[in-house]
């Protein structure tokens, strides 16, 4: 499986990476949209990981809008701290598949690769 993670903290992007490795798939680590669009010409990755806010901007939610409108339909995870009913409704309502709430627990990152393998 491959696997896009846009993210742009060092930190959480390294946790992505590492279980990434370790279940055995590969893995595209890019920090903003202009680099996710580049790999997305080049390759269709089986799950991404979309960080809600990068760079102090709420723009997860119009780049998967924009996936979706132009027929990308595999799984895509919110990656967010923002945990309120309301948010996760709004990234949802967005085209987000999951929502993955931060802190979030190896388990519940490791149940999404289960989940999605392809």
């Amino acid at each position: 499986m491959h696997i896009l993670c846009i993210e742009d903290s060092p930190v959480d992007s390294e946790i992505i990476k590492r279980m990434t490795e370790a279940a055995h798939h590969q893995g595209t680590f890019v920090r903003d949209l202009q680099s996710a669009r580049e790999v997305l010409e080049e390759l269709t990755p089986d799950l991404i990981f979309v960080d809600i806010v990068l760079n102090t901007l709420r723009v997860g939610d119009e780049f998967v809008r924009e996936l979706r409108a132009n027929g990308f339909s595999q799984p895509i995870i919110a990656v967010t701290a923002l945990a309120l009913p309301h948010e996760i409704k709004k990234c949802l309502d967005s085209g987000f598949t999951e929502v993955l709430t931060k802190p979030y627990e190896i388990r519940q990152l490791a149940g999404l690769f289960t989940r999605y393998r392809s």
